[in-house]
């Protein structure tokens, strides 16, 4: 087996990868419990977003632990390939996805964030125009 080149974009990609890992560790531990059942405040169904929080919290239990699993998994090949300077042909393609997913799943977390917060936005400026707001701010229903 011919020596790899391993530098300093192997170690950043593994500590991303070992970021990941933990990241959707506590977001699959944590994340469900707060953010199932949640609502906007004085805001009625549908608009209430209610099912987006349900939504999140079901990708963070579910996704998140395979996500962490994946993301822990590419770190310790990482880690593994550059400690012993492997390589394969066969192990090429693993080793582009180990280093390109995590970073990329990370990327999904500040998405899912735009998302709620342009959802929320909608949301809070529509809801009273049908009624739905009932808040000390232009209350719909006095």
């Amino acid at each position: 087996m011919a020596a790899r080149e391993s530098g300093p974009g192997t170690a950043v990609l593994t500590a991303v990868a070992a970021v990941a890992a933990v990241t959707y560790f506590l977001l699959a531990k944590h994340a469900p419990g707060r953010w199932r059942g949640g609502r906007l405040d004085d805001v009625d169904a549908p608009l209430d977003l209610g099912w987006l929080y349900d939504g999140f919290a079901w990708l963070a239990q579910y996704v998140g632990t395979v996500l962490s699993c994946l993301s822990g998994a590419a770190a310790v090949l990482l880690v593994l390939v550059a400690a012993f300077q492997v390589t394969s042909p066969r192990l090429d393609p693993v080793l582009s996805v180990a280093r390109t997913a995590p970073a990329l799943a990370l990327l999904a977390i500040p998405a899912l964030a735009v998302v709620w917060f342009v959802a929320a936005q909608v949301a809070l400026l529509i809801a009273p125009f049908f009624g739905m707001y009932h808040g000390e701010y232009h209350p719909a229903v006095p």
